[in-house]
This record gives structure tokens, sequence and C-alpha cells, in this order.
């Protein structure tokens, strides 16, 4: 199955593609804005065949989700009525962090971000 992975911030939104058989994600871009965004997963389903979704959300090591877990929810809300496709949450919890730490360009941070969101996902599948 074809999986779309999503780093959802207030700017900029990073976007990975994964595949349960291969158990592997790739980052592919960042967009600015939710109306980009929500344009950008329904060109992935139809183009690149993605069936689910998987959004990061954070989560607090004491359990409790973090602020814009209100806002990450209410967008996937929106791509489940819209586009029709299920939609499921990965921890992202120090995601960015972690890639910051790495070699990868700021300004692909975000499409990093969410492919390690989908490889944590793909990894406990």
């Amino acid at each position: 199955m074809r999986l779309l992975g999503i780093d959802y911030g207030t700017k900029r939104i990073g976007f990975a593609m994964g595949d349960t058989d291969q158990k592997i994600a790739f980052p592919r871009d960042v967009v600015e804005g939710r109306a980009k965004a929500l344009d950008y997963v329904d060109r992935m389903i139809d183009y690149e065949g993605a069936q689910k979704v998987v959004m990061g959300i954070p989560v607090r090591h004491g359990g409790q989700e973090g602020e814009l877990a209100t806002e990450i929810r209410a967008f996937a809300k929106e791509v489940m009525e819209k586009l029709g496709v299920e939609v499921e949450f990965q921890n992202e919890i120090l995601s960015t962090k972690a890639i910051q730490k790495g070699a990868v360009s700021r300004d692909k941070t975000d499409a990093a971000s969410a492919a390690l969101i989908l490889q944590s996902y793909l990894d406990k599948t």
C-alpha cells in the first residue's frame, strides 16, 4: 500500500512517500500553506496512488498532545472529508530536531521530517 507522510507546520508542510511492502519512506516536497497542502495531498492520491495518509502529531512524554495538535487534527479531518482517504497519526515529537542534527539542508527539513514520521509508522506495522 502506498502511504503519504505529512509533517504539518504552521508555515511549511513537508511530505514523504512510502510503501508498506518495501517498508521505506522517502522525502518528497515542502509546500507553504494549508490550501496548497490539501491540493498536494489530492495530487499524491491521483498520481502516486497514495491510499492512506500518516500525519505526525506532537505527543509529549507525559502523553498529552502538543499545542499544534488541534490544527493538525482539523487538517486531517479536512483531508478525510474532502479527499476520502484514511488518516492515521504517528507521534512526531522531536522529529524535526532529529533531522536538524543531520546534514539536511534547511529547505528540505520538513520533507525529511515527514519521511522520519512515515518511517516510524512503517517500522511499527
